[in-house]
């Protein structure tokens, strides 16, 4: 299961995460993302759910994690609906 991870530090490493979510089971991979957010994929739903309900809000290098599941929506309606073309 793949998660979001939203409010990191700007000095959050990938490994810092790694080390963080293999707390709760195997992590399979760490992509960062844009800076202050990340994917991280966990090896089991259940290893996921359990970072999810114990990492969200958590504190981070001073910043409070949001930590919730990635779906290909998470990302949706960021720049603000649809474009529209230039005539």
């Amino acid at each position: 299961m793949k998660l979001l991870i939203d409010n990191l530090a700007s000095d959050t490493t990938t490994d810092d995460l790694r080390m963080l979510f293999e707390c709760f089971g195997r992590v399979r991979a760490v992509e960062m993302k844009k800076q202050g957010s990340a994917h991280v994929e966990m090896a089991s739903s259940s290893a996921a759910k359990d970072a999810i309900s114990e990492l969200n809000g958590q504190n981070l290098k001073g910043f409070d994690l949001s930590v919730s599941e990635f779906t290909e929506r998470s990302n949706f309606g960021k720049r603000g609906g649809r474009r529209r073309r230039r005539r």
